[in-house]
């Protein structure tokens, strides 16, 4: 095992959703209007039709129209507007 698996390894073991031992985000989508995103690192762009967000060893780009930063704080963030697709890079 490489130190890097040891996260995902440890809440496989213990049975633990794998973004509370690893720092991972947890992407929450609600409808086609709304997407939280819990224990980001921060946003890398955003505008009207895109935002990505970084996620530590990931990033999470959501695509859409009209879209609304609502509410940001260090560890979570809403996105609202038409969603269209959410993608993990």
């Amino acid at each position: 095992m490489k130190w890097r698996d040891l996260p995902e390894e440890t809440a496989e073991r213990f049975e633990l959703p794998p973004e509370a031992v690893a720092g991972m985000p947890r992407i929450t989508i609600t409808g086609r209007s709304r997407v939280l995103v819990e224990n980001h690192r921060g946003l890398l762009e955003y505008g009207e039709d895109t935002v990505e967000v970084a996620g530590g060893r990931i990033r999470v780009r959501i695509h859409g129209t009209e879209l609304q930063l609502r509410a940001m704080d260090r560890n979570d963030l809403v996105i609202t507007g038409r969603i269209l697709s959410v993608e993990v890079l």
